[in-house]
């Protein structure tokens, strides 16, 4: 596996609050104001009875809703780059820039931050054939003879981890980690890799898009790359 090869091929995240945004037609075009506010055009709206999807296609593809009526009083700001195009840095300007013009629309002193997800989807070049033969012969040590007691051949698989917070966290994270080949392209390997942060902060406290967002690509680029290559990176 080449760490260098590294694709980013989705970024997103998710932000579930409180109190919960109310949405009609003053708010919704109020949002649209406050995105073009704050640098971000866009082409196309959709609307529902309680959510409003904002998407650009060009230059880079980004797509934006909020939804109201989550339970609870409960709002979400959802923010994806699913195409991205462009690195990190600039996909968290815009997170930034999108939750700025959330605010704005929906002004609360005491809002509160309840839970968040982010999520990594990214491609990397391996050095076999076949991505899962990588995966299965050279990660995990196995013999490809072990498999044909499936009965057939095995075009893809990989491995699932599931990672509970820790105690000692400044912030409690869950984390998610699938590595997989890749079926579209089974030289390449796809890795996707999703925190969760489950315990609401205080009421009033900043949504914090980019410390979030470069705490995931941080731990991809030295926990997972660290586990993918055997410790040689």
């Amino acid at each position: 596996m080449y760490p260098e090869s590294r694709q980013i091929i989705h970024m997103g995240i998710n932000f579930i609050v409180s109190s919960m945004p109310v949405l009609n037609d003053q708010s919704k075009l109020g949002f649209q104001e406050s995105l073009h506010a704050y640098g971000i055009d866009f082409a196309q709206v959709k609307y529902g009875d309680s959510e409003i999807l904002v998407r650009r296609e060009a230059p880079t593809r980004l797509d934006i809703k909020v939804a109201a009526g989550g339970g609870a009083s409960l709002g979400q700001l959802l923010i994806l780059a699913p195409h991205p195009g462009r690195d990190l840095v600039l996909f968290a300007k815009e997170a930034e820039a999108t939750v700025k013009a959330f605010e704005s629309t929906w002004p609360a002193e005491k809002r509160q931050l309840i839970s968040c997800d982010a999520t990594f989807r990214d491609l990397f070049e391996t050095t076999s054939e076949h991505a899962f033969k990588e995966l299965w012969e050279e990660r995990l040590g196995q013999s490809s003879d072990v498999l044909a007691v499936l009965g057939r051949p095995v075009l893809g698989g990989g491995l699932r981890f599931v990672m509970p917070p820790q105690p000692n966290e400044p912030e409690p994270v869950q984390i998610e980690v699938k590595i997989e080949s890749f079926l579209k392209n089974t030289r390449k390997i796809y890795v996707e890799t999703q925190f969760k942060w489950p315990q609401p902060k205080a009421p009033g406290e900043p949504l914090n898009p980019t410390s979030r967002l470069k705490q995931v690509d941080e731990y991809i680029e030295t926990e997972i790359l660290s586990f993918m290559t055997g410790g040689v990176q």
